[in-house]
């Protein structure tokens, strides 16, 4: 348990990105501290350090920060939610959503952000460093439902409830970085690249789509397949230590022939429920497919937009009660949360 800790208004300061204090600012910082014994005792963050403890009560103090004053961070997220998806909030019904007042589901998301934590992305620059990566892969998709969750949710925004007319309205807005997924709303979500008459096709596409009969998806069970596919169709000079040697120890291969080239994807095929895929296996997509939404590099992002589109990902879930539901119906928020760059990245 939090024994003398304490926020202190440096940190405030920090979380605003700002070096001068103004009068409401120790209001807020008493409020944040407020909420430091409630977020402690939480089984929620049963083994979390005070910095996260400490993180989760500066972020819930400016959510009330930002509603009091109808400006910031919070704001910018919501009118970019609002924007793109038409819908208040993701994962939580928002029948009694007030605008201008302090909201349960509001205070549940926050949480939920405070918890979950995109995978490290892929270091290029310091390939040494990848090793550790995987080894202590921070990935964590949090139960936007979890019961505790919900509860310290409650006690929150109770919290504020009580407050609500004695907050102070701060006279400069809160930056919008401190919402971390507010920049992730920004990237323009692009139509997968048709193929017309008109389309240059690369070499190794117009062979994929004439072994296909124009199908766009190829799906190889070994590595020998593919090598013999690669060879002999697509007409690839083999090499001495083989072709794709990097590839040899993975199965379970999807290309996807398209305008734009032919993108290739080891480790996913199971997932992909399609009648022309000998290697889909149920079992195996309902737990591990959702890692093409999560993990960034698992799967090329227009390979992932396609199956979705076309249906082909039903059995992909999430690892917790309701995980389907919430995948399903929010995959595209989750995977620029989660994707970051790879979302819509090549």
């Amino acid at each position: 348990m939090m024994k003398t800790k304490k926020i202190y208004m440096n940190d405030w300061l920090t979380a605003n990105a700002r070096n001068q204090t103004q009068p409401a600012d120790k209001w807020y910082v008493d409020f944040a501290n407020r909420l430091l014994p409630l977020i402690d005792s939480s089984p929620l963050y049963a083994g979390h350090t005070f910095y996260d403890l400490t993180k989760t009560a500066i972020r819930v103090s400016l959510y009330f920060y930002d509603t009091i004053a109808q400006s910031g961070g919070w704001k910018v997220f919501c009118d970019k939610y609002r924007q793109l998806y038409h819908q208040t909030l993701p994962f939580y019904e928002c029948t009694d959503y007030i605008d201008d007042e302090i909201n349960l589901p509001d205070v549940c998301l926050l949480l939920w952000d405070s918890l979950s934590q995109p995978a490290l992305l892929p270091d290029e620059d310091h390939p040494e460093l990848q090793a550790f990566a995987d080894l202590h892969a921070p990935f964590h998709f949090q139960n936007p439902y979890d019961k505790e969750l919900l509860a310290l949710a409650g006690k929150l925004y109770d919290e504020m409830d009580s407050l609500f007319e004695e907050a102070p309205i701060g006279e400069i807005p809160s930056p919008d970085s401190w919402m971390r997924n507010s920049q992730v709303l920004e990237t323009p979500s692009l139509t997968l690249p048709e193929i017309t008459p008109d389309s240059r096709l690369t070499k190794d596409v117009e062979r994929c789509l004439k072994y296909s009969n124009g199908y766009p998806l190829l799906y190889f069970a070994t590595y020998r397949e593919l090598h013999t596919f690669l060879t002999q169709e697509l007409k690839w000079e083999d090499h001495p230590d083989g072709l794709l040697a990097d590839l040899k120890d993975e199965k379970n291969f999807v290309i996807y022939a398209n305008a734009k080239g032919m993108l290739m994807a080891p480790g996913v095929a199971a997932c992909f429920c399609d009648a022309r895929n000998a290697a889909y296996n149920a079992s195996t997509a309902a737990a591990e497919a959702y890692k093409l939404f999560c993990l960034p590099g698992h799967c090329p992002f227009d390979l992932l937009k396609y199956g979705i589109q076309h249906g082909l990902l039903p059995d992909a879930q999430l690892p917790f009660p309701q995980g389907k539901e919430v995948l399903q119906n929010n995959w595209d928020f989750i995977t620029r949360y989660f994707l970051d760059e790879y979302y819509e990245g090549e």
